[in-house]
Formats: structure tokens, C-alpha cells, sequence
């Protein structure tokens, strides 16, 4: 009768004889086994058969030896009820097992080979998505590029329009500066010639006698 190290074994030889990936393996179907039991449910494998858990009521016994009546207290057991296959295999159907052996062979070689495949994939995956992702970013920042041209360009544009508004205005307003100043210079020598005039006249003038 195999041993758990020894059932260890005989699994390794169907994972490329990988031991620590064989003996995770197994704990890990025991463990899934001990926590659903614990919860009171059941772990149906179909064709290998059920593990459950069976409540047992108190009752009282009797002890084989003396015949004295015992109680018993009320627990809980564990049970397994083989399904049609391990049925079948127990009975040393040879052909069906050999049969089983080849599928469960063939299954856990292409397990074995989508196990090792499955970095190359996911690296491809990976890169897939990087592309996608740089490629993304690219077209966005083209975009971005875009729109800042175009409001650079519709700045750029009012604001010669502006300068041009500006430039236009600029030449009205001196004009009407230098108008008022042409009149006043025009109007300065009008007044200097009248008080000229009005000297010579009190030069000539006689003076009145006493």
C-alpha cells in the first residue's frame, strides 16, 4: 500500500516528474476536501464517488465483552460511497482500467503542455497590449497636437486683427490732435499783428496839449 509520499511519486511521474508540483497538487485536493466537509457539504468526483459527512443520533450500545449496556454520545463521521467507475475497477475490470489510465494520461499531458505554454502566451498577451496601448497614446497625442494648433492659430488670428483695428484708429486720432494746434499757430500771428498795430497808432497819435 503506497504511502503519501509514495502516491506523491507515482503523480509526479505524470508531471514530467515534478515532485513539489505533484505534492501541491494533492494537498490541495485534500485541503479542498477537508474544508467543504467541515461545512457540511458534500464532494461528488463523478465516476470515483462521494465524500460527505453523516450525523449519527445518541444511542446506546452494548459492550461486546461483558454485554453491559453503554451510551453513545452523538458525532459526526466521515463517508465515502464509491461511484460506478472505481466500482468497476475494484471488481479488476483490467480493460477499463487500462482504458481510464490512457484518458487520465492524455489529460494530464495536455494540462502539462498548456502549463508551459502558458507563459509564452500571456507574454504575447502582454505585448498585444502594449502595442495597443502605445498606439492609443499616440493617436491621442496627435489629436492634442491638433487641437493646440488650431487655438495657437485662432489666438495667432485675433490677435493680428486686433493690431490691424488698432493700426487704423491710431492715424484718425493724431489728426484730430494736430488739427486744434494748426488752428491755434494760424490764429498766434493774427493777434501779434493787432498789438503791433495798435503800438505804431500811439506813436503817431500827438500828444494832447495842457
Amino acid at each position: 500500500m503506497p504511502n503519501k509520499a509514495q502516491f506523491v511519486e507515482m503523480l509526479a511521474e505524470r508531471l514530467d516528474g515534478d515532485r513539489k508540483r505533484a505534492a501541491a497538487a494533492l494537498d490541495a485536493v485534500i485541503d479542498s476536501v477537508y474544508a467543504t466537509i467541515a461545512r457540511g457539504e458534500k464532494v461528488a468526483i463523478t465516476g470515483f464517488g462521494v465524500f460527505e459527512r453523516r450525523d449519527r443520533a445518541a444511542r446506546t450500545a452494548r459492550n461486546p465483552a461483558t454485554g453491559a449496556p453503554v451510551s453513545v454520545a452523538a458525532s459526526k463521521v466521515p463517508a465515502f460511497r464509491p461511484g460506478a467507475e472505481f466500482k468497476a475497477i475494484a471488481s479488476g475490470a483490467k480493460e477499463f482500467t487500462q482504458e481510464r489510465a490512457e484518458r487520465v494520461q492524455a489529460a494530464v499531458s495536455k494540462a502539462a503542455d498548456a502549463v508551459r505554454e502558458a507563459p509564452g502566451k500571456a507574454a504575447a498577451r502582454v505585448r498585444d497590449a502594449a502595442d495597443t496601448a502605445g498606439a492609443a497614446v499616440r493617436k491621442a497625442g496627435k489629436k492634442s497636437a491638433k487641437k493646440t494648433a488650431k487655438k495657437a492659430a485662432k489666438k495667432t488670428a485675433k490677435k493680428t486683427t486686433a493690431a490691424k483695428k488698432t493700426a487704423k484708429k491710431a492715424p484718425a486720432k493724431k489728426a484730430a490732435k494736430k488739427a486744434p494746434a494748426k488752428k491755434t499757430a494760424k490764429k498766434a500771428p493774427a493777434k501779434k499783428a493787432a498789438k503791433k498795430t495798435a503800438k505804431k497808432t500811439a506813436k503817431k497819435a500827438p500828444a494832447k496839449k495842457r
